[in-house]
């Protein structure tokens, strides 16, 4: 049984990723931030199941919290997200540039530092992102979203060379919208049927963290 760290994990997409690795088997630990989100958590498998860590991600001291206390780290799935956008580059807050910043990227980037000494000491582990066609696409109104999503598909590029010598394997699924209720409730005119489902999602990262997909480094993988 390996221990899978899952970022974002009270989510929708997280849910669906804790979902997929709990029905392989595997040992998750979610971070939570939202009380709320936290008890539906335990109640969708029971704190048995799931070992759930009150923590800031975004920040140092909450990213080492989760890490603190296990005993090896097999796989951190960086779930952790969220969307803003709507308006031009010259219209969009710099507030809205650094909350995309904060929850898309910082929180992958302090989850990465927190376990890679431990990945380091073991000789392996595994590290997958979550971007967002949209960081290639680039769609007018949503630069400062486009740009966050970006950046995760540099940091996973960027840290596959970094640890190329190792077994560590680092990669990054690339999902069109994302199906969840949230994004259907702020674009309800759309055609939800071009959409990605959360499940697909997961299975996907499941295959990743798999040892079939011991070869695919550094990869950027459509959804």
């Amino acid at each position: 049984m390996r221990t899978v760290i899952v970022s974002g994990g009270t989510g929708a997409l997280g849910r669906a990723v804790v979902r997929a690795f709990l029905d392989a088997g595997e040992r998750v630990v979610v971070p939570w931030i939202a009380k709320g989100e936290r008890d539906e958590v335990e109640q969708l498998w029971g704190a048995e199941r799931v070992t759930l860590i009150e923590a800031d991600i975004a920040e140092v001291s909450g990213a080492a919290r989760v890490v603190n206390g296990l005993e090896s780290i097999d796989v951190l799935v960086n779930t952790a997200g969220g969307f803003a956008g709507g308006s031009p580059v010259d219209e969009t807050n710099l507030g809205v540039w650094d909350d995309m910043y904060r929850i898309n990227v910082r929180t992958a980037v302090a989850m990465t530092q927190a376990v890679l000494s431990r990945m380091r000491g073991q000789g392996r582990g595994v590290i997958l992102n979550v971007a967002s066609r949209a960081a290639f696409d680039q769609p007018p109104g949503l630069a400062a979203y486009n740009a966050a999503k970006a950046a995760v598909a540099v940091l996973t590029h960027t840290l596959q060379k970094e640890v190329a010598d190792l077994e560590i394997r680092v990669n990054a699924v690339v999902p069109t919208i994302i199906d969840t209720p949230a994004n259907r409730e702020a674009m309800p005119d759309a055609d939800f049927s071009s959409w990605t489902a959360p499940e697909r999602i997961a299975s996907v990262l499941l295959w990743l963290a798999s040892d079939a997909a011991a070869s695919v480094r550094g990869g950027l993988i459509p959804v």
